[in-house]
């Protein structure tokens, strides 16, 4: 990665600065005083940069509305990454530069060169005196939940419905408690899932108090349970509450001690009879494989595991429904343009809500329709920063779901109509939107480029007579483009 690194390892203040110089002049004065100016860097590697922002609330903010944004302008100044992702300011640096110095002191007066694998925890590093044992300590390691995120606001399509039967599976009372473990990519709604049956957990208070944990909240404060001496309090504050939620615990990579600590957690949890649900991006087979510890990641593949994919058209246009119904936007937003976003903005759920979101921060306060022109106005760099990444995969991906298909089924050797078609649509979107050549998308199609140029042929004389195809060169063009 080009990028300068000062004395400490860390990369330059210099560096950093000219990210922010670029990210104010993409975004504007105005934004970048409101949400970007005290974003930092947390950490950085080959493959991923972590920015950090003020408050829970606005990383969820930034999450949702501008991740896009923020990634391409750091591959743009700084250098390549494969992600880029958001938390919030914490002291962890400075617990572990404190934890780091005892622990080399002590491996100095011990004789003891072993490697140290875990920069967060020590063992025991703090005196008998400091010693806290009242749960209290750990009251705030709950993370407030969030009034959206209920039952009646998540909408159920084939890619969550297993989650979806999960999540209710966790509210049956009478039955032994399972740990569950719904994984999916980001922006599929395991959060919301974890957040959902908290919600309806607390409505009958005959069940208990109920916690919801992100993953930077249970490293900080196992940090500071360590330093204090206090692991067996910290256990205690979780395990009074009778459902506990930890979300993003593929995060977890590296943490050990905080990964020591949660298993501890957990079994106990089981033990007496508490529901434990938890959310990650990788399937449980693959845990191991990221770092995760492998008698954690077998206490979650002993679970309920619950796929969430990638919802389709079909269900992002559901949830931005729902969105509307329970948004206090005094604008009125046509189906037209509900339509258009969920055709339109298909990496993630996160970045469909962020464009509604965007809509709704613009216009929300004023008593008016917002038609499919003007939102592609105010959505107009969302749009040009899908345009700069169309790939040939992604015209494949777009004509998929364009003619309701699966993926495999566009490059297969079969040859039914309705796979014909859409592959005809494809060539010509592939040709005329992303000017592609001929060899390369037959290539992506896996066909040589005679038939691909043929395919294009087809698709010209299917356009100037066919509806249905029309529609679907259509929807293939807004996914590419915008």
């Amino acid at each position: 990665m080009n990028i300068k690194n000062s004395t400490d390892g860390n990369p330059s203040t210099e560096t950093f600065d000219r990210y922010h110089v670029a990210l104010r002049g993409r975004v504007g004065d105005a934004k970048y005083k409101s949400w970007f100016m005290d974003l930092g860097l947390e950490e950085l590697t080959e493959e991923c940069v972590t920015l950090s922002t003020g408050t829970e609330a606005k990383r969820d903010m930034l999450d949702q509305r501008f991740l896009p944004v923020l990634a391409d302008i750091w591959r743009k100044e700084i250098g390549p990454i494969s992600k880029l992702r958001l938390t919030v300011h914490k002291k962890l640096k400075e617990y572990a530069a404190k934890i780091d110095a005892l622990e080399e002191k002590r491996a100095r007066s011990n004789g003891d060169k072993r490697a140290y694998d875990d920069r967060a925890f020590g063992a025991k590093l703090s005196p008998a005196s400091q010693r806290k044992d009242d749960a209290d300590d750990f009251k705030d390691i709950a993370t407030p939940l969030d009034e959206r995120r209920t039952f009646e606001a998540f909408a159920v399509g084939d890619s969550n419905r297993i989650g979806w039967a999960a999540a209710h599976q966790a509210l049956v009372k009478g039955r032994s408690r399972e740990l569950i473990y719904f994984y999916g990519q980001s922006g599929v709604g395991k959060t919301h899932l974890l957040q959902a049956v908290a919600h309806e957990w607390q409505k009958d208070a005959a069940r208990g108090s109920s916690a919801y944990v992100t993953y930077n909240n249970l490293i900080s404060a196992c940090v500071s349970a360590v330093w204090s001496n206090s692991t067996q309090a910290l256990h205690k504050s979780l395990l009074q509450n009778t459902l506990l939620s930890f979300d993003d615990i593929h995060f977890l990579e590296g943490k050990n001690r905080t990964q020591e600590e949660l298993l501890i957690v957990i079994d106990a949890a089981l033990d007496s009879g508490k529901q434990v649900v938890i959310a990650g991006e990788l399937p449980p087979a693959k845990l191991a494989e990221a770092g995760i510890n492998q008698r954690l990641a077998d206490r979650l593949s002993g679970g309920i595991c619950a796929p969430i994919n990638q919802g389709d058209e079909t269900l992002r246009l559901q949830v931005l429904r729902k969105r509307i119904e329970q948004s206090p936007a005094k604008c009125s937003i046509s189906d037209d343009v509900l339509q258009f976003i969920a055709r339109t903005f298909t990496q993630s759920m996160r970045e469909t809500i962020g464009a509604l979101n965007q809509l709704t921060l613009m216009y929300g306060d004023q008593e008016i329709a917002v038609d499919l022109d003007a939102a592609k106005s105010v959505l107009k760099s969302r749009l040009e920063d899908r345009r700069k990444v169309a790939t040939l995969d992604d015209a494949i991906a777009a004509g998929a779901e364009a003619f309701g298909l699966k993926l495999d089924d566009m490059t297969c050797r079969a040859q039914p109509q309705r796979l014909v078609r859409a592959r005809h649509a494809v060539v010509w979107c592939s040709r005329e939107v992303l000017k592609e050549s001929f060899p390369r998308i037959g290539k992506a199609l896996k066909r040589d480029h005679t038939t691909a140029m043929s395919s294009y042929r087809r698709a010209q004389a299917l356009l100037e007579r066919d509806k249905a195809f029309q529609d679907g060169v259509r929807r293939i063009r807004e996914a590419l483009e915008g």
